[in-house]
């Protein structure tokens, strides 16, 4: 629980952060249905298995998937296939739900457009640190009308190691040009928890009920569901 730090605690390291870096699925925008559905029908179509949301947030779920499709399909007896394929089918059906859901399926996490528009987090510097591909970064955040808000996207193919390596945030730190202890990070994800950790980052759980309540707490200094809380 919430029990090493007060609101006005975190308020306070907010505050006086130099900088914030932010996952993006699941902490900015929610896409991990639309994700679970892209790779079970992969998965489908591909071997004829069936992908389910247990086996996105044991194996893929903010790590990228590279490592987590060859953990998976071993489990099921499959050795020989293409990630490369795999990964290119999943991103065709992923554009294609996309196109097909944005309105109805995608949405912001609750507080967060206030939350960066706030007066003291508004001049702050802030970047985003994820497994996704920037271009999708940028089409749903475009789309929300957020994306001005950053000022770089450091993805999957900005590192050699993914999450739950602390690589990505190692380059955000890099990048920003200031030390950890200047610095917040904002994640929901059980690898990149354990990447910001490492990474020796304070760092703000996203509570997202059913996905992640079994491990948020016990991975963040601090967990919030609204980002309101936090203005």
């Amino acid at each position: 629980m919430n029990n090493r730090y007060s609101i006005e605690d975190v308020k306070k390291l907010v505050s006086d952060s130099s900088a914030l870096l932010f996952d993006f699925d699941g902490t900015l925008v929610n896409l991990d249905k639309l994700n679970v559905d892209s790779f079970a029908l992969v998965f489908k179509e591909m071997f004829s298995i069936d992908f389910t949301r247990e086996d996105f947030m044991k194996y893929i779920s903010g790590r990228g998937s590279k490592n987590g499709i060859v953990e998976y399909l071993q489990t099921k007896g499959i050795k020989e296939f293409s990630g490369v394929e795999i990964n290119n089918q999943f991103y065709t059906h992923k554009k294609r739900l996309i196109e097909e859901r944005i309105d109805d399926e995608i949405y912001l996490l609750p507080g967060i457009k206030d939350f960066l528009n706030s007066t003291n987090i508004k001049e702050k510097r802030k970047i985003i640190v994820t497994s996704s591909r920037k271009e999708h970064v940028k089409k749903m955040l475009t789309h929300f009308n957020l994306f001005e808000n950053f000022e770089t996207v450091i993805d999957r193919y900005d590192v050699v190691r993914g999450k739950p390596d602390p690589e990505c945030f190692l380059k955000g730190l890099e990048y920003l040009g200031l030390p950890s202890s200047q610095c917040l990070v904002f994640e929901d994800s059980f690898y990149g928890l354990q990447a910001s950790k490492v990474a020796d980052i304070f760092t703000i759980g996203i509570l997202n009920d059913g996905w992640n309540e079994d491990f948020v707490y016990q991975l963040s200094d601090f967990v919030i569901e609204n980002y309101s809380v936090l203005i």
